[in-house]
């Protein structure tokens, strides 16, 4: 029987050290890697960004930012913080992770202000902070907003083995191409999905709008501009929202509380026009290049961005 046990033990043994192997290699291998969900946490973290304005926001702000023309219009150094799938709790674990590692602060913060998403709980592409669960700085920051379960967190391995090695590999070979963050879709309109909508309710997650509340005002405490920007949509959209005046009430109770610069394009003509559109709810290239063109010119002729620089 002790032999029997001593073997049992000894097994177990070995498929600890495997694994805590495995999961190192795992682990440095995608804390390098330049493949779609982790080019631009990799950048953040081993990189020199020094942006003067940053743009936070969901998927919205990722696709429909252009930093090239933000750079050229407004001279700064910009650089997209927006997260794919990333509701505002995501959005402050990227930024806090780019204030962390960066020894720049930004001067402006431009916040994509949306009501499709942004105000809900999302726990997709979870797989994009594993590697960074060994982080000390990450890890409390990612666990405090993600449901991450004990096995996941201690279990050499896990956290892998639970997504899938498989989809994991076949991620790692997909290699992003952005620039500064920013993810161009040069892409057609479909609005397939969209047409299965009936309709759509703005009711934010408290939960959420304490932690926005709470980072506005550290921002204001670090005296960082922060301009509030509600990017295009297709018109559809707003159509079918049935309490579009509710966003509208919250985004201007936020605005004159830290008395905040707003820049609304929700009604612009842009959302009308489809060929700027690749779905419902993100600008395609063409859009995006558009949309960007209009904002810089807006901050400048109102005189929302000065070039510190100078």
């Amino acid at each position: 029987m002790k032999r029997f046990v001593k073997a049992i033990l000894k097994t177990l043994g070995l498929l600890l050290l495997i694994n805590v192997v495995l999961d190192f290699v795992f682990t440095q291998s995608l804390n390098k890697s330049r493949c779609n969900l982790y080019n631009e946490w990799n950048h953040i973290i081993h990189d020199t960004i020094e942006s003067d304005l940053v743009i936070i926001g969901s998927s919205r702000a990722w696709a429909q930012y252009d930093p090239r023309i933000i750079d050229s219009i407004l001279l700064v150094n910009s650089y997209n913080l927006g997260i794919n799938g990333g509701s505002v709790n995501r959005q402050f674990v990227k930024y806090k992770t780019y204030s962390h590692y960066q020894k720049k602060k930004p001067f402006f913060i431009i916040v994509n202000f949306d009501y499709w998403s942004d105000w809900e709980v999302i726990r997709f592409q979870r797989e994009q902070y594993f590697p960074y669960l060994v982080n000390p700085f990450m890890r409390s920051l990612i666990i405090e907003q993600e449901p991450f379960n004990i096995m996941e967190r201690y279990i050499p391995m896990y956290r892998y083995y639970s997504q899938g090695i498989v989809k994991l590999l076949q991620e790692s070979r997909e290699i992003e191409k952005t620039y500064k963050g920013y993810n161009a879709h040069d892409l057609k309109w479909n609005g397939e999905e969209f047409a299965k909508v009936e309709s759509i309710i703005f009711k934010p997650n408290k939960q959420l709008v304490d932690q926005f509340d709470c980072f506005l005002s550290d921002l204001r405490k670090d005296r960082t501009k922060v301009i509030l920007v509600s990017s295009p949509i297709y018109s559809g959209v707003t159509k079918k929202t049935k309490n579009l005046s509710a966003f509208y009430d919250f985004r201007n109770y936020f605005s004159e509380k830290y008395d905040m610069p707003t820049l609304d394009y929700i009604s612009d003509p842009i959302c009308d026009d489809t060929t700027c559109f690749y779905n419902a709810t993100h600008l395609n290239k063409k859009g995006a290049e558009l949309f960007t063109k209009k904002l810089c010119h807006d901050l400048d002729s109102l005189g929302l961005i000065i070039n510190n620089k100078e």
